[in-house]
Protein backbone atom coordinates (compact mmCIF):
# COMPACT_ATOMS: atom_id res chain seq x y z
CA UNK A 1 0.00 0.00 0.00
CA UNK A 2 3.34 2.57 1.06
CA UNK A 3 4.60 1.48 -2.22
CA UNK A 4 1.25 2.36 -4.07
CA UNK A 5 1.06 5.45 -2.46
CA UNK A 6 4.41 7.21 -2.62
CA UNK A 7 4.29 5.92 -6.60
CA UNK A 8 0.81 8.06 -7.02
CA UNK A 9 2.69 11.29 -5.36
CA UNK A 10 5.43 11.05 -7.72
CA UNK A 11 3.27 10.38 -11.07
CA UNK A 12 1.90 13.97 -10.17
CA UNK A 13 2.97 15.80 -13.12
CA UNK A 14 0.78 18.92 -12.40
CA UNK A 15 -0.04 21.32 -8.79
CA UNK A 16 -2.62 23.31 -9.57
CA UNK A 17 -4.32 25.72 -7.05
CA UNK A 18 -7.68 26.00 -8.95
CA UNK A 19 -7.57 21.93 -9.66
CA UNK A 20 -6.63 20.57 -6.20
CA UNK A 21 -4.64 17.23 -5.97
CA UNK A 22 -2.56 15.75 -3.21
CA UNK A 23 0.35 17.66 -1.65
CA UNK A 24 -1.46 20.82 -2.09
CA UNK A 25 -4.00 23.15 -0.46
CA UNK A 26 -5.55 26.41 -0.59
CA UNK A 27 -6.07 28.31 2.49
CA UNK A 28 -8.32 31.15 2.87
CA UNK A 29 -9.65 33.59 5.81
CA UNK A 30 -13.76 33.79 5.78
CA UNK A 31 -14.28 37.00 7.97
CA UNK A 32 -18.34 37.60 8.09
CA UNK A 33 -20.32 35.60 10.48
CA UNK A 34 -22.74 33.35 9.75
CA UNK A 35 -23.37 29.53 8.07
CA UNK A 36 -21.50 29.04 5.29
CA UNK A 37 -22.09 26.22 2.25
CA UNK A 38 -19.20 25.48 0.13
CA UNK A 39 -20.07 23.28 -3.27
CA UNK A 40 -17.50 20.91 -3.64
CA UNK A 41 -16.52 20.31 -7.60
CA UNK A 42 -14.54 17.35 -9.39
CA UNK A 43 -13.18 18.35 -12.67
CA UNK A 44 -15.23 21.63 -12.82
CA UNK A 45 -18.81 19.62 -12.04
CA UNK A 46 -20.14 20.02 -8.37
CA UNK A 47 -20.91 16.94 -6.91
CA UNK A 48 -21.33 17.45 -2.76
CA UNK A 49 -21.39 20.45 -0.55
CA UNK A 50 -20.87 20.71 2.79
CA UNK A 51 -21.46 23.65 5.47
CA UNK A 52 -19.59 25.14 7.96
CA UNK A 53 -19.99 27.99 10.55
CA UNK A 54 -18.01 31.04 11.14
CA UNK A 55 -18.77 32.05 14.79
CA UNK A 56 -17.76 35.13 16.87
CA UNK A 57 -17.49 32.65 19.73
CA UNK A 58 -15.74 30.18 18.23
CA UNK A 59 -11.72 29.58 19.63
CA UNK A 60 -10.97 27.87 16.55
CA UNK A 61 -8.55 28.94 14.15
CA UNK A 62 -7.99 26.62 11.78
CA UNK A 63 -10.67 24.20 9.90
CA UNK A 64 -9.80 21.80 7.08
CA UNK A 65 -12.12 20.44 4.53
CA UNK A 66 -10.87 17.78 2.65
CA UNK A 67 -12.16 18.24 -0.77
CA UNK A 68 -11.89 14.52 -1.92
CA UNK A 69 -13.11 13.19 1.22
CA UNK A 70 -16.75 14.96 0.83
CA UNK A 71 -17.12 14.46 -2.90
CA UNK A 72 -16.56 10.40 -2.14
CA UNK A 73 -19.24 10.56 0.85
CA UNK A 74 -21.45 12.84 -1.73
CA UNK A 75 -20.82 9.85 -4.55
CA UNK A 76 -21.40 6.91 -2.48
CA UNK A 77 -25.20 8.08 -0.88
CA UNK A 78 -27.43 6.01 -3.65
CA UNK A 79 -29.67 8.00 -5.95
CA UNK A 80 -32.96 6.89 -4.41
CA UNK A 81 -32.23 7.68 -1.22
CA UNK A 82 -33.88 10.70 0.53
CA UNK A 83 -30.51 11.61 2.00
CA UNK A 84 -29.28 12.24 -1.51
CA UNK A 85 -28.25 15.68 -2.18
CA UNK A 86 -28.29 16.59 1.73
CA UNK A 87 -25.54 19.03 2.61
CA UNK A 88 -23.28 18.01 5.21
CA UNK A 89 -21.99 20.15 7.71
CA UNK A 90 -18.11 19.56 9.46
CA UNK A 91 -17.67 22.64 12.09
CA UNK A 92 -17.04 25.92 13.13
CA UNK A 93 -14.54 28.34 12.88
CA UNK A 94 -13.45 31.84 14.31
CA UNK A 95 -14.13 34.97 11.92
CA UNK A 96 -10.03 35.60 13.05
CA UNK A 97 -8.78 32.15 11.68
CA UNK A 98 -9.22 30.79 8.30
CA UNK A 99 -10.32 27.18 5.95
CA UNK A 100 -7.97 25.38 4.93
CA UNK A 101 -8.90 22.92 1.72
CA UNK A 102 -7.48 20.65 0.24
CA UNK A 103 -7.24 16.83 -1.45
CA UNK A 104 -6.19 13.65 0.28
CA UNK A 105 -6.82 11.58 -2.96
CA UNK A 106 -7.05 12.11 -6.69
CA UNK A 107 -6.80 15.70 -8.44
CA UNK A 108 -8.89 18.00 -10.09
CA UNK A 109 -10.76 19.34 -6.92
CA UNK A 110 -11.98 23.00 -6.14
CA UNK A 111 -14.50 25.00 -4.21
CA UNK A 112 -17.21 27.32 -3.98
CA UNK A 113 -17.74 28.79 -0.91
CA UNK A 114 -21.57 30.93 -0.54
CA UNK A 115 -22.71 33.03 2.66
CA UNK A 116 -25.73 32.66 4.32
CA UNK A 117 -27.46 34.80 1.80
CA UNK A 118 -26.55 32.31 -1.37
CA UNK A 119 -23.96 35.06 -2.09
CA UNK A 120 -20.51 33.49 -3.69
CA UNK A 121 -17.98 35.16 -1.29
CA UNK A 122 -14.78 32.68 -2.37
CA UNK A 123 -13.85 30.68 -5.23
CA UNK A 124 -10.50 28.32 -5.26
CA UNK A 125 -10.18 29.25 -9.01
CA UNK A 126 -9.60 32.24 -8.98
CA UNK A 127 -7.43 33.01 -5.36
CA UNK A 128 -7.07 36.55 -4.07
CA UNK A 129 -5.90 39.09 -1.28
CA UNK A 130 -4.99 37.35 1.80
CA UNK A 131 -4.60 34.12 0.05
CA UNK A 132 -2.58 31.17 0.53
CA UNK A 133 -1.82 28.24 -1.79
CA UNK A 134 0.67 25.62 -0.32
CA UNK A 135 2.37 22.94 -1.95
CA UNK A 136 4.95 20.20 -1.77
CA UNK A 137 7.34 18.84 -4.57
CA UNK A 138 8.53 15.35 -4.00
CA UNK A 139 10.64 14.68 -7.22
CA UNK A 140 14.03 16.18 -7.50
CA UNK A 141 13.92 18.11 -10.83
CA UNK A 142 12.99 21.05 -12.91
CA UNK A 143 9.20 22.58 -12.20
CA UNK A 144 7.76 25.45 -14.00
CA UNK A 145 5.82 27.75 -12.72
CA UNK A 146 3.05 30.53 -13.40
CA UNK A 147 -0.23 32.38 -12.97
CA UNK A 148 -2.31 31.33 -15.53
CA UNK A 149 -4.56 34.39 -14.30
CA UNK A 150 -1.60 36.81 -14.78
CA UNK A 151 1.55 36.81 -16.85
CA UNK A 152 3.77 36.14 -13.99
CA UNK A 153 5.90 33.08 -14.95
CA UNK A 154 8.90 31.15 -13.24
CA UNK A 155 11.18 28.16 -12.73
CA UNK A 156 11.35 25.62 -9.68
CA UNK A 157 14.54 23.92 -9.32
CA UNK A 158 13.56 20.29 -6.32
CA UNK A 159 16.82 18.53 -5.24
CA UNK A 160 17.63 15.75 -2.98
CA UNK A 161 20.33 14.72 -1.63
CA UNK A 162 22.10 12.66 1.38
CA UNK A 163 23.13 16.17 2.64
CA UNK A 164 19.14 16.87 2.86
CA UNK A 165 17.84 13.77 3.94
CA UNK A 166 19.83 14.48 7.35
CA UNK A 167 17.51 17.28 7.99
CA UNK A 168 14.34 16.89 5.84
CA UNK A 169 12.73 16.84 9.28
CA UNK A 170 14.07 20.69 9.80
CA UNK A 171 13.57 22.26 6.44
CA UNK A 172 11.40 25.28 6.51
CA UNK A 173 8.65 26.49 4.21
CA UNK A 174 9.80 28.84 1.79
CA UNK A 175 7.78 31.99 1.05
CA UNK A 176 6.47 33.80 -2.02
CA UNK A 177 4.57 36.59 -3.09
CA UNK A 178 2.42 36.75 -5.78
CA UNK A 179 1.10 39.58 -7.43
CA UNK A 180 -0.43 40.39 -10.88
CA UNK A 181 2.64 41.42 -12.71
CA UNK A 182 4.95 38.62 -11.53
CA UNK A 183 6.12 36.38 -8.60
CA UNK A 184 8.63 38.19 -6.22
CA UNK A 185 11.54 35.79 -7.69
CA UNK A 186 11.62 33.99 -11.08
CA UNK A 187 13.65 31.39 -9.55
CA UNK A 188 13.11 29.07 -6.69
CA UNK A 189 15.50 26.44 -5.15
CA UNK A 190 13.51 23.74 -2.79
CA UNK A 191 14.80 20.88 -1.14
CA UNK A 192 12.27 17.46 -1.80
CA UNK A 193 9.40 17.96 0.49
CA UNK A 194 10.09 21.38 1.26
CA UNK A 195 7.01 23.04 1.67
CA UNK A 196 6.58 26.24 -0.83
CA UNK A 197 3.65 28.58 0.38
CA UNK A 198 2.35 31.16 -2.42
CA UNK A 199 0.89 34.79 -0.62
CA UNK A 200 -1.54 35.80 -2.49
CA UNK A 201 -1.93 39.50 -3.88
CA UNK A 202 -4.39 40.16 -6.83
CA UNK A 203 -6.42 37.50 -9.06
CA UNK A 204 -3.88 34.12 -9.27
CA UNK A 205 -4.17 30.67 -9.98
CA UNK A 206 -1.06 29.23 -9.30
CA UNK A 207 0.09 26.54 -11.94
CA UNK A 208 3.31 24.34 -11.78
CA UNK A 209 4.25 21.63 -14.08
CA UNK A 210 6.87 18.95 -14.14
CA UNK A 211 9.71 19.11 -16.61
CA UNK A 212 12.19 16.28 -17.21
CA UNK A 213 13.92 14.70 -14.26
CA UNK A 214 17.06 14.82 -13.48
CA UNK A 215 19.84 12.37 -14.85
CA UNK A 216 22.16 12.38 -12.03
CA UNK A 217 20.39 11.30 -9.42
CA UNK A 218 17.37 8.68 -9.83
CA UNK A 219 16.82 7.86 -6.54
CA UNK A 220 13.71 9.66 -4.57
CA UNK A 221 12.72 10.07 -1.16
CA UNK A 222 10.50 7.25 0.01
CA UNK A 223 8.05 9.56 2.57
CA UNK A 224 4.34 8.77 4.28
CA UNK A 225 1.88 11.10 2.79
CA UNK A 226 1.36 14.31 4.74
CA UNK A 227 -0.57 17.77 4.65
CA UNK A 228 2.08 20.65 3.34
CA UNK A 229 3.12 22.60 6.58
CA UNK A 230 0.78 24.98 7.70
CA UNK A 231 1.53 28.92 8.29
CA UNK A 232 1.61 29.62 11.95
CA UNK A 233 -0.38 32.49 11.34
CA UNK A 234 -3.71 33.20 9.24
CA UNK A 235 -3.48 34.65 6.25
CA UNK A 236 -3.14 38.58 6.06
CA UNK A 237 -7.09 40.07 5.21
CA UNK A 238 -6.77 43.10 2.80
CA UNK A 239 -7.51 46.18 3.67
Amino acid sequence: MQSRLNKQLFNTSTHDSGALGMMAMVIHPFGTVGRHRAVVMSQGRPVAEVEFDVDATSTVMQHDIDLAQVAQQGRQRPEACACKGAVQSVGTVSPKGFVLFHASSGHGHSVVVNNADGKPVFDSTVLNDGDLFAVSLLEPTRYTLQNAIGAATGEIEVVFNDEIAKRIKQLEPRYVEVQEKGFDTDRIELASTQGLVFRIKGASRIVIEKQAPHKADTRQPVIRWQKPPTPSTAPNRAR
